[in-house]
């Protein structure tokens, strides 16, 4: 009986409670405590989630910006040296499906940028299993444009390898220009022309300055080499896909050999495939009256009877691929052809983008005034300039001038 009177005295104060709490409307508190709860909880989810993008995001940011830095001291394949290190650089992390880009420019600028997705835990139950990130960057390089031949003109020997004429303007003030003959004269500068350009190094002594003191003239100096002979890709050439053509009006071209005479009449527009394009005993006879695009096109000449002729009037606008087995490859030959000439003609207006390796060939430009904005290195036999107005920069193919030390610094531009 004790037992029970005092299991009802504890029990009757309970159940009267009980009773009070059930009348009492501010038993409702626990339901909104309840729901008060949800959006605490998910605000803490959604603060962890935050809190491990955040360290994944700089985890991404680590691998991008050891990528890049591999990429701009590199001058291989972009694409491929910046996806292993990347790649490399990111293992071990929470993030999956890890991709980037990369692209350099004539400036010595280097850019990346990468994207990434992470797993999430309490998101996934809002239908968000997944997160992407993404990052930036860009690595700059001093000490390298000013050491950059842009034009390099072959012959040893010759007389007037270079021959600038009147009403020559140059643009180029981190562009050098190496002429390597020895003859006499050199060289030629006549009057009306100026020269914008870090440097103009000519092996010879002897050189005509008809129109003054050539400031950036330097003689008697040491040339760069040439880089690229017995390096560059032979594109296969047995098998002719195309054969003496005649066109006009609006055209598609795709990459193929293209064997014996192309003639572009009247006017008209071309517009090629990306892809090499291989010339085979074979010219293209570029009209007045064409545009001529192409992005991530290749040509090369594989003999000395192959070439464009480009006549006044022709706007040609085409870039090399940046990536791959012809990268920065925009028009080439094999070293060693018999000599040949060709002539680029007054256009109305011009842009190329890539190496332009022509080791064997004499090349003239004729009163061009709209070129501008380009990207190139140039390889030739002898130049000959004539009324032009021209600005560039180097490509990403580049030749270091003679002597150039090679101590590169790269830093980060945030």
């Amino acid at each position: 009986m004790r037992k029970t009177k005092l299991g009802g005295r504890l029990l009757r104060p309970l159940a009267a409670w009980t009773a009070r709490f059930k009348r009492d409307r501010s038993a409702s508190v626990a339901t909104v405590f309840a729901l008060a709860a949800v959006p605490l909880v998910i605000a803490t989810g959604v603060a962890i989630e935050y809190s491990s993008s955040l360290a994944a995001q700089a985890s991404l940011q680590n691998a991008l910006d050891s990528a890049t830095m591999q990429v701009a001291q590199s001058s291989g394949d972009a694409t491929t040296i910046g996806t292993a290190s990347l790649n490399a650089a990111a293992a071990g992390s929470r993030l999956s499906a890890i991709s980037g880009t990369w692209s350099r420019d004539s400036s010595g600028m280097t850019t990346g940028s990468a994207t990434a997705q992470l797993t999430t835990t309490f998101l996934s139950f809002m239908n968000r299993a997944n997160l992407t990130i993404s990052v930036a960057s860009k690595v700059a390089t001093r000490g390298s444009a000013a050491n950059n031949v842009c034009i390099l003109v072959l012959d040893p020997t010759s007389s007037q390898s270079l021959l600038i004429n009147s009403g020559v303007t140059l643009n180029a003030p981190t562009c050098q220009i190496d002429v390597a003959s020895k003859g006499s004269p050199a060289a030629i500068f006549n009057s009306g022309s100026s020269f914008q350009v870090s440097k103009i190094c000519v092996a010879g002594t002897n050189v005509i300055q008809n129109g003054g003191a050539v400031a950036a003239l330097s003689t008697g100096c040491t040339t760069a080499s040439d880089p690229f002979a017995g390096t560059l890709p032979t594109p296969a050439s047995a098998t002719c896909t195309v054969s003496n053509q005649n066109y006009s009006g609006t055209n598609t071209l795709s990459p193929g050999v293209y064997c014996g005479n192309f003639n572009f009449n009247g006017t008209g527009t071309l517009n090629l495939q990306p892809g090499v394009y291989v010339f085979k005993n074979t010219r293209w006879n570029l009209n007045s009256g064409w545009t001529v695009k192409g992005t991530g096109v290749t040509f090369y000449f594989a003999d000395s009877n192959s070439y464009i002729q480009i006549n006044s009037g022709v706007a040609l606008n085409i870039s090399a691929p940046t990536s791959g087995t012809y990268a920065n490859l925009l028009m080439y030959e094999p070293a060693n052809l018999a000599k040949s000439s060709f002539s680029i003609n007054g256009s109305a207006g011009h842009s190329f983008t890539g190496l332009i390796y022509l080791p064997s060939r004499n090349i003239t430009f004729n009163s061009v005034s709209t070129v501008s904005s380009e990207n190139i290195t140039i390889v030739v036999n002898q130049l000959i300039l004539n009324t032009i107005n021209w600005t560039f920069a180097s490509s990403a193919k580049t030749i270091s001038a003679a002597g150039s030390s090679g101590a590169l610094s790269y830093y980060f531009v945030r």
